[in-house]
């Protein structure tokens, strides 16, 4: 899949809307500022949308285009072509692609005209969804024309791509429109450039799995240096490289295997060791065991996760009453390939940087339990029982930044509940984090195992109650996932 930048003008200048909003321009400076601080090499595809001439209906950035096509880039420009002489102005200066988006929509003899004249390779047709329905104009008005009609039409001309923007997502940084180009990926065989929401690398990578999309617009992730160009460039090369887990988890108190919904209503739910083995025998990617009486008694059953480990192969993760460098080495000595530690860390966060140390940063995983408090979440320790004044996802953050090699991520909210993983919450996290998250609570359909992975930018997914009643089993999920496009074990 290929990175192409993005850069929206206005009077002149590197701005960006939100939702298509003229109202609400950011703006970020001259042109050539701007790719200069991004980096941006010579002979990249550069994406360029002439707002004004959008609204307006006629080329107006006209001298703004011609410099860039200048440096050296391979220039994309849409706005204001209605007539096939304002195509020519475009590529008189310097263009080498026309993006037409109200013709495609509202001119289907002027695009088949412009297709015609200029060849299949040089149009990509532009279509601006929002809430289903295609918009035109600068977004500001409705198409006279249903999405299927439209690609029927875009697909009979032969063109190679087609640009589509969900303006619902666009500018927001909450993560592409997913369920929209699988939609697309059944209605045509139209290539697409996915364009809206993007703010991770793994939104690119995830793009990229699907098959359908040759190309990726990235604006505003860029120029907030939420992305790095070349980084992302390089990812994206190898999408299937880091295959992601599926992780079943097993709650532990006094030797049994529990399950409650939201921290509470505690029930049986088996031997963790016959679970551990079973979730092996189904093809699980690594085993979490946590015990969670374990901070009420200052200690961790560790006879518990000695019989857990010597019956698996797969790497094994406990966590539950760690206070110490010297209590985190105890369960590395049972037979535990990972540490997890909430509650001493959010009291002491130096241990963190301690184990990391003394451990190496792979072995280092902080658990993070958030629940939301209005418009934020605040992070709880002692199982969830106890909630702090600390912003979850700034200590997140804070945890990466003493050494945590990965973090494990769970909803109070949704914990037990089957209603899906928080997305919101994973986005918030993942977006400010380089290391990986495990998605956890609230799990309920296959179809939330993706998304977490998907649209929450996670990097592994975890559950408990819908394994253990074997609601889902782990190879259903895997299964799921590997139709999905996404690379597992």
């Amino acid at each position: 899949m290929q990175l192409i930048p993005s850069l929206d003008l206005l009077g002149g200048r590197v701005v960006r809307l939100t939702r298509g909003d003229f109202s609400s321009a950011t703006v970020y400076g001259e042109p050539e500022a701007v790719l200069d601080a991004l980096d941006v090499p010579a002979g990249t595809r550069l994406h360029v949308v002439d707002l004004e001439g959008s609204r307006s209906g006629r080329p107006v950035e006209t001298d703004l285009v011609r410099r860039l096509a200048d440096r050296d880039l391979v220039i994309q420009v849409g706005g204001g072509i209605r007539t096939l002489d304002d195509a020519r102005r475009w590529l008189d200066c310097g263009a080498s692609r026309l993006v037409a988006g109200t013709v495609a929509a509202n001119s289907p003899r002027l695009l088949a005209e412009l297709v015609e004249t200029f060849g299949p390779g040089r149009i990509i047709p532009a279509v601006d969804v929002r809430d289903g329905a295609v918009r035109t104009d600068g977004w500001e008005r409705a198409a006279g024309v249903a999405l299927p009609e439209l690609f029927a039409r875009i697909e009979a001309l032969g063109v190679d791509e087609a640009l589509v923007t969900d303006i619902g997502s666009d500018g927001l940084l909450r993560g592409p429109s997913f369920a929209l180009y699988r939609r697309l990926r059944a209605l045509t065989q139209v290539k697409l450039i996915a364009s809206g929401g993007v703010s991770t690398i793994s939104d690119l990578v995830s793009l990229g799995r699907l098959g359908n999309v040759s190309a990726c617009v990235i604006g505003k992730a860029l120029l907030e240096r939420r992305i790095s160009l070349a980084a992302a460039t390089a990812r994206v090369a190898v999408p299937t490289s880091i295959p992601e887990r599926v992780i079943p988890c097993l709650d532990v108190r006094d030797g049994r295997v529990v399950k409650g919904v939201s921290f509470a209503d505690i029930r049986d739910a088996g031997d963790p060791v016959e679970c551990a083995a079973r979730y092996e025998a189904e093809g699980a990617d690594e085993l979490v065991v946590l015990d969670i009486s374990a901070t009420e008694r200052k200690e961790s059953a560790v006879e518990t996760i000695r019989g857990v480990a010597d019956s698996l192969f797969i790497p094994l993760t406990v966590g539950g009453g760690v206070s110490s460098v010297a209590g985190f080495r105890a369960l590395l000595q049972a037979g535990a390939d990972r540490v997890a530690i909430n509650t001493a860390a959010l009291r002491r966060p130096e241990l963190i940087a301690e184990c990391s140390a003394e451990f190496g940063v792979q072995a280092v995983v902080v658990s993070c339990d958030a629940k939301r408090d209005g418009d934020i979440w605040r992070a709880a320790v002692r199982g969830g029982k106890e909630l702090t004044a600390v912003d979850a996802v700034q200590w997140c953050r804070r945890a990466e930044e003493l050494g945590a090699g990965e973090i494990l991520l769970t909803s109070v909210d949704r914990d037990g509940t089957n209603q899906g993983y928080d997305l919101e919450l994973l986005r918030a996290v993942t977006a400010v984090l380089r290391i990986g998250v495990i998605a956890s609570g609230g799990a309920g359909t296959v179809a939330d195992f993706s998304d977490a992975l998907e649209s929450g930018g996670a990097r592994a997914v975890l559950a408990a109650s819908l394994f253990h009643d074997r609601v889902l089993g782990v190879g259903a999920v895997k299964r799921h996932l590997a139709a999905e496009g996404i690379p597992i074990r």
